[in-house]
């Protein structure tokens, strides 16, 4: 419960206080591993997440936590948000954003479960990369490097 509450306060704030507030909690910088993962039609897997007011779509993933591995981090960060069970193909991007946040893009698939709503996650959904929903700027070409990458692959 304290964590919804959590998360709803943090919605409010303008990114230069939740860029300063997430420096002041985490470490020198941040590194967070991001699923793509691709359905049969070859649509990416999106995430709407509860706590970002402005472009609230995007990959899924999250943060490390000490002790953890980049691998261990991405299968137990989309299980809290989706209730899905993923395996890891391969890392397809290492991204920076400089000066402190690294970013690792995992090709992966769904083994099991169920999507679940999760106080982080509201919903996800498929899409092409023509049609994508409220998505970051820096995503969108993010997502279009991917999927020009990695969907002929698939075929």
């Amino acid at each position: 419960m304290v964590k919804i509450i959590l998360l709803k306060i943090w919605r409010l704030f303008p990114a230069w206080v939740q860029t300063a507030a997430s420096r002041l909690i985490r470490p020198l910088f941040q590194v967070f591993a991001a699923a793509v993962i691709f359905d049969a039609e070859k649509r990416i897997l999106l995430v709407k997440t509860t706590y970002n007011r402005f472009h609230p779509w995007g990959l899924p993933g999250g943060s490390l936590e000490y002790g953890e591995t980049v691998e261990e981090s991405l299968c137990r960060e989309i299980w809290e948000e989706t209730s899905l069970q993923i395996e890891i193909d391969r890392l397809l991007i290492v991204k920076t954003w400089a000066p402190d946040r690294v970013g690792f893009y995992y090709l992966c698939r769904i083994t099991g479960g169920a999507f679940q709503p999760s106080d982080e996650v509201s919903e996800l959904g498929y899409f092409h990369p023509e049609d994508l929903p409220d998505v970051r700027t820096e995503d969108i070409e993010l997502i279009k490097r991917i999927y020009e990458e990695v969907v002929y692959e698939l075929a």
